[in-house]
């Protein structure tokens, strides 16, 4: 039985991180069709913002009522639910010939992807000893920004075979199919987590008191706001602009910048994990955040203000970045830190919500400031940005490094609850 249950937790474990894995895949791929969607929709650089950023309109304020009902009914029936709205909102974006009908998709996605963080960090809790979690979800992280990568320069691969349509239809039937395996194979709980369960249920119950007491500690505030600035380049840079800003800078393929810019996820995917080992090592989460946020500020300032740079010295930037800025986990763990333990879920939550808040409000606003720097020059239906526009406009990443840093030296060292 004990065999069982050991293969059993790996399947499920392996379901949930395969479900964070579509979701960062959802969170990317409008970066590569950039242009392909402003031919069809006939829109400029603001309403593109818009439109990738409707998956962070619903998916932010889910991130709350999310923690609290999966505490609640546990994370199977929830997880399929949510691949399969994700799937669906894959197939009307894909679909669309209407702003509009893509902005629903592009809705229906962050609402079935707000499931996915939590649902996996419920899966690592409640399947995993406590001695392990840490490197689970780290793992786990590590899977999601594979998924990132695959939204980027592969995708456009398949997008110049295939179309950007068809491409999409893959994906939503590969969300099909894995809605299916989620709802037949995995479980809330291991048999011997029944009466542990049961605590957490009863506990849920107290959720609205929880996020009084996470709300009320104003270094909760502190952090997430760090960690909100932390997390905006790979949200809006990597997530949505910086394909076309390497793109018009070096004057390569999408697919080039595309497989540049992925570099970033592939430096999370390293770093996560090893940072992570390295915090628990020396006991701290301060120092490590101002470092990374220092050293954030000075490789998203070369790679916007110095041009030339050779394409494998960019490739190389990028994983650096990527690297420092999976040092933005450590405010989930800090965050528990500095609240009740009972209130650990809550805190996660909240902090995750503030996090969404930076991508709903940075990827609509850097297309905002691509427009007003825009010098009214047009290829067939779609505006063509100067460099110059892009350098102001991804002025905004290194900004936000460095706010990040100078609001982490008020963060607290010591365990405050």
């Amino acid at each position: 039985m004990a065999k069982v249950i050991n293969r059993m937790k790996w399947v499920i474990w392996a379901l949930a991180a395969t479900f964070y894995f579509y979701e960062y895949f959802l969170r990317v791929f409008p970066s590569v069709i950039i242009p392909d969607l402003m031919n069809v929709f006939s829109v400029d650089a603001t309403a593109i913002g818009a439109l990738s950023a409707f998956y962070f309109y619903i998916y932010a304020p889910l991130q709350l009522p999310v923690g609290m009902i999966t505490d609640k009914y546990g994370a199977r029936r929830l997880l399929a639910i949510a691949a399969f709205t994700a799937g669906l909102g894959t197939l009307l974006f894909g679909m669309a010939n209407h702003y509009w009908i893509a902005a629903m998709g592009r809705f229906l996605m962050g609402f079935g992807s707000s499931f996915g963080f939590v649902g996996m960090i419920y899966i690592c809790s409640h399947w995993f000893e406590e001695s392990k979690r840490g490197i689970m979800i780290g793992l786990a992280n590590t899977i999601g920004m594979m998924g990132a990568i695959l939204g980027e320069g592969p995708l456009r691969i398949g997008i110049n075979l295939f179309g950007w349509r068809v491409s999409l239809f893959v994906m939503a039937g590969f969300a099909f199919i894995l809605s299916g395996l989620i709802y037949l194979l995995v479980r809330n709980d291991p048999p011997e987590m029944k009466k542990f369960d049961q605590k957490t249920k009863k506990s849920s119950e107290n959720l609205i008191k929880n996020l009084g007491v996470v709300t009320r500690n104003f270094y909760s505030w502190l952090n997430a706001l760090v960690a909100l600035f932390f997390f905006v380049t790979t949200a809006s840079f990597a997530g949505l602009w910086g394909v076309p800003f390497i793109k018009t800078t070096y004057g390569i393929s999408t697919e080039l910048a595309g497989f540049a810019v992925s570099m970033i996820f592939f430096g999370w995917a390293a770093g996560g994990p090893l940072i992570g080992i390295f915090s628990d090592k020396i006991q701290q989460k301060k120092i490590i955040l101002l470092l990374a946020n220092a050293m954030g500020f000075l490789l998203m300032s070369i790679v916007v203000y110095i041009s030339n740079i050779p394409i494998a010295m960019l490739f190389i930037l990028f994983f650096l970045t990527g690297f420092v800025s999976s040092g933005e986990l450590l405010n989930f763990s800090y965050s528990i830190d500095i609240n009740p333990q009972f209130a650990k879920g809550t805190a996660i939550a909240f902090t995750n919500f503030i996090v969404v808040i930076g991508a709903v409000v940075l990827q609509p606003l850097v297309g905002h400031i691509l427009d007003l720097n825009w010098t009214g020059q047009m290829l067939g239906n779609v505006r063509v940005y100067p460099r110059e526009a892009y350098t102001i406009a991804m002025s905004c990443f290194p900004a936000s490094f460095l706010i990040a840093f100078i609001l982490g030296f008020f963060l607290k060292k010591e365990k405050l609850a």
